[in-house]
């Protein structure tokens, strides 16, 4: 009976989906990086575009439009500065919903330069579930 609740609470992120429908802030107009969603496998899977914008004043946010992910326990989005999750890697969070547009914000004096990737990464499990390239 323990082992089956305990099957439920890691596995039942995988069964839930979540929307969002954050509309584009009109201030950032200006994209600075882009890229497509690609999952790790047939199990961690994602789609969509994720972008880098900026508002032109120092601002700068992370965009998802027609996102989607396979959900997990605990996962997170990071900047990286390649497709490989690394302590050195910029976090922005939790995955706050595993469909739609939305946007999260990017922390003051991120060097954007080194960033080349955006990753979703389960944190308990230290499990890759999705890149996208950002050029």
């Amino acid at each position: 009976m323990i082992a089956a609740a305990v099957l439920w609470v890691l596995a039942s992120p995988l069964f839930r989906v979540t929307r969002a429908n954050e509309a584009r802030p009109e201030s950032f107009s200006i994209v600075v990086k882009e890229g497509t969603w690609k999952g790790r496998d047939e199990v961690h899977f994602a789609s969509g575009v994720a972008k880098i914008l900026s508002d032109g004043g120092g601002n700068y946010l992370f965009r998802l439009e027609d996102f989607r992910v396979q959900n997990g326990p605990d996962i997170e989005f990071f900047l990286s500065a390649d497709a490989t999750y690394g302590p050195e890697d910029v976090a922005l969070g939790d995955v706050p919903a595993t469909s739609g547009d939305y946007h999260v914000g990017i922390p003051a004096g991120t060097d954007l330069d080194a960033v080349g990737y955006a990753i979703v990464w389960c944190v308990p499990f230290g499990v890759l579930f999705a890149t996208a390239e950002l050029a």
